[in-house]
């Protein structure tokens, strides 16, 4: 059997009167019954979607000058089976307005109920994405007509191709359309029939998503009659009668897309008749994006793109993205090329990924990575034969506090001078490939090469793509004792930011325990390791401890280093932040100052480290009741980390940061993209378990609520708090911080019940950290008597 054999016989049933068909076949291809069963089946498809195609019936247009109320008819723009569009015009002599009006035809009443829920959805949907209503009744002859913003535009294939828009620029488009889908599904409204006719954009280049006359409420009744779609981009459940849901908008979304890189949709169904046309689409799979792209796309994305669309166009709804905004925010990490959530089961893609967002060039990737291989290999070994004088020490610390600063700079250097066109994907790949194989090849010589690519993702607070490095090198025979210790350590300091104490505390644990081993040599690993014990410390609740420990530790770390050195720089660092979180913010400032000394006498005064104490110093302004000072102070930080550093967890919380300070100088308009940036970047570089993560959706929820949004602010916040509290469990400051969030939105919607429960328990939480949680509780006051709470 064949699909041409099948659609011959199907056009030849369809010619037979439509109770006579199945008898019709039955008699002629009974002994053929592969076929039958297909062409019965198409049959019964066809019955199931005729509704799907528009009614056919005579068109009476009106004339130019017709009058709806105080709408004078211009001219036509369409008609179709529901009814027509007409430019119309104002003409009661107030004031001067175009718009186009919509008019139903003479339809049965299931239709006319269609058109009345199309017009009460419209009217229930405020965004500038969506164009809005106007005006509605009943005309003369009682059919009912509404009247919605006119956009002068074109659709959004037109658009792109009259344009040669780049794919891009195509891909940012379609981001802006999803805002506008979001909002409708914060309401509850399923479009249900997204596609490139129904975006328009205008001159300036903003879309607007345009009928809603197939749109359902979600949850709500069953429209009385099945409703014309497009089957091009239809999802696979409409087709085949099943419910609709947001995946079935992300489903169209993600067609349209396709449409707009590819010139096609994602399946060919041209020519085809309706029930083969329909069938096609439930079965076969969408073609690859790659295979079909039109204009010219850096690997990479391409491949990233592809990805997103392969599981946005997924046949079950319940592969697709769960929301419009999780498939948009998975299309900004394709565009920014970082690691999207569609192609997080492949093994190694995020450390890939990491550097192709640096773009270096071959010699920066394969040369000078690889020839540290052997020189580490040796450092190692002759630390082995080091005698324990503070002297040698000191310069093996300086040694490698150079090469990892030299191969730092060196991969920030790549990336600036790369150029545009420069292609880095197969130079990035062959240059990891090659690290891992001399590994596999080599532990002992492969083993400082890997921890240093690990330790080097950490240091620019890539988390996501060092943990697996350095995993491997826990696991592996063969790896030197000393590497496999300070792997742990980098782990176990990766794992306090992300939220896992108890992990931290046992890779803590094993790297001290080997230190301890011989402690005259390995003084300045346990020297440092207490850094980590702190901010464990600090996590537990047990602040004073923490402080305790760096203030005891601080002399000894100066005596090994000098009081200019990196390291005592970081002791001062920490021990200010320590001093904050219990309380003695007088005493902290000058910790930050001491350590913004150093800085500068290491070279590093545009360093990751500098910019985490001119940050804290920030914070101090803010938590002094001083927030116009600390703006530009994170401002100036976020400019070089932005420009030096790219995205990463530390830029995440900067971003956090400055945005949270504008928000209480009352500067939304300004905060919000901030925070938005900074939650997305937190999950991707920090993960959902971590209270950089926390910290970001609440600020967001925060702002969206303030700029009177209140349906996202209860999407983001609720959302964050499922994920958080499923990663981190009930009792977590991070969970405390994002039910905050929650309780400020259910307040503002009146529920106050929800909301005291929710900050009695967060209050519990974070009055458990003792002055570390001060500031969150006096927040949590604040908020009870603002919604009335007490």
């Amino acid at each position: 059997m064949s699909w041409a054999e099948v659609e011959v016989v199907l056009d030849a049933a369809l010619e037979q009167a439509p109770g006579n068909r199945r008898a019709w076949l039955k008699a002629r291809y009974g002994d053929r019954p592969d076929t039958l069963t297909e062409v019965m089946s198409l049959l019964s498809a066809m019955e199931r979607s005729e509704a799907f195609l528009e009614p056919d019936a005579e068109i009476d247009l009106l004339p130019s000058g017709a009058r709806f109320g105080v709408w004078k008819v211009v001219e036509t723009l369409g008609h179709g089976g529901m009814g027509e569009v007409y430019r119309v015009e104002r003409d009661d002599g107030e004031y001067q307005q175009s718009a186009a009006l919509k008019l139903m035809r003479p339809l049965p009443d299931a239709y006319r109920a269609r058109f009345l829920a199309e017009r009460q959805i419209v009217a229930e949907l405020d965004h500038p994405g969506i164009a809005r209503i106007l005006d509605g009744g009943l005309g003369a002859d009682g059919r009912p007509f509404m009247v919605q913003e006119f956009i002068e535009g074109l659709p959004i294939d037109q658009w792109c191709v009259q344009r040669g828009l780049p794919p891009v620029e195509r891909v940012r488009l379609i981001i802006d359309v999803c805002e506008a889908v979001s909002h409708a599904h914060a309401k509850l409204i399923v479009h249900r029939d997204i596609k490139p006719s129904n975006i328009l954009v205008s001159g300036d280049g903003r879309s607007r998503l345009i009928d809603f006359g197939v749109a359902q409420q979600i949850g709500g009744e069953k429209q009385p009659t099945q409703s014309p779609v497009s089957v091009e981009y239809a999802a696979p459940e409409l087709l085949d009668g099943g419910a609709a849901s947001i995946m079935t908008d992300v489903y169209g979304l993600a067609a349209t897309l396709f449409e707009l890189l590819s010139g096609q949709p994602p399946v060919d169904v041209a020519g085809l008749a309706p029930p083969v046309a329909v069938r096609r689409v439930a079965d076969e799979p969408a073609t690859r994006l790659r295979t079909v792209l039109q204009q010219r796309l850096a690997r990479p994305a391409a491949a990233d793109l592809e990805a997103v669309l392969d599981k946005a166009l997924s046949k079950r709804p319940e592969d697709r993205y769960v929301t419009v905004e999780s498939f948009a925010a998975d299309l900004r990490r394709a565009l920014a090329l970082e690691p999207v959530q569609a192609r997080a089961s492949d093994r190694g893609y995020r450390a890939r990924r990491f550097l192709r967002r640096r773009r270096l060039p071959i010699a920066a990737a394969a040369a000078v990575v690889l020839s540290l291989s052997g020189g580490l290999a040796v450092a190692v070994h002759e630390a082995q034969r080091a005698e324990r004088q503070r002297d040698a020490a000191l310069m093996e610390q300086a040694r490698l506090q150079a090469v990892q600063n030299y191969l730092y700079f060196m991969l920030r250097t790549g990336a600036e001078t790369s150029g545009p066109d420069v292609d880095a994907a197969g130079i990035l790949d062959a240059a990891a490939d090659q690290v891992v194989q001399q590994f596999q090849a080599d532990p002992v010589r492969g083993g400082p090469v890997m921890r240093m690519l690990g330790e080097l993702y950490f240091y620019m607070n890539d988390y996501e793509a060092a943990k697996p490095l350095l995993d491997r090198l826990m696991t592996a025979r063969g790896v030197e004792p000393a590497i496999v210790a300070a792997a742990a350590y980098d782990l176990a300091q990766i794992r306090q930011r992300q939220g896992d104490p108890a992990e931290a505390r046992r890779l803590l644990a094993r790297a001290q325990a080997f230190w301890q081993g011989d402690a005259a040599r390995w003084r300045s690993e346990l020297i440092d390791s207490r850094l980590t014990e702190a901010r464990l410390l600090r996590d537990g609740g047990n602040v004073a401890a923490a402080v305790s420990l760096l203030q005891a530790n601080l002399p000894a770390r100066i005596a090994m280093s000098g009081p200019d050195h990196r390291d005592t720089g970081v002791y001062h660092n920490d021990l200010g932040v320590m001093l904050v979180a219990a309380g003695r913010a007088e005493e902290a400032a000058p910790s930050f100052q001491a350590a913004l000394k150093v800085w500068p006498a290491n070279g590093l005064d545009r360093g990751p480290d500098a910019l985490n104490t001119l940050n804290n110093l920030a914070a101090l302004e803010v938590l002094s009741g001083r927030p116009e000072r600390a703006e530009p102070l994170f401002r100036q930080a976020l400019e070089v980390r932005r420009s030096l550093y790219g995205p990463s967890a530390a830029t995440a919380a900067l971003i956090s940061n400055h945005g949270k300070t504008l928000l209480q100088l009352k500067r939304h308009a300004e905060a919000l993209p901030l925070l938005r940036e900074a939650a997305l970047m937190a999950e991707n570089h920090a993960g959902v378990g971590s209270l950089h993560y926390a910290s970001a959706a609440s600020g967001l929820s925060e702002v969206l609520l303030a700029g009177g949004n209140a349906p996202e602010a209860e999407r983001v916040s609720v959302e964050a708090l499922s994920q958080v509290q499923a990663a981190l469990g009930e009792a977590h400051p991070a969970t405390a911080i994002v039910r905050v969030a929650v309780a400020r939105v259910r307040g503002v919607q009146g529920r106050k019940a929800e909301a005291r429960a929710l900050l009695d328990q967060a209050h519990d939480a974070l009055s458990a950290l003792g002055p570390a949680g001060a500031a969150q509780v006096a927040a949590i006051e604040r908020i009870r008597g603002q919604y009335g709470l007490e």
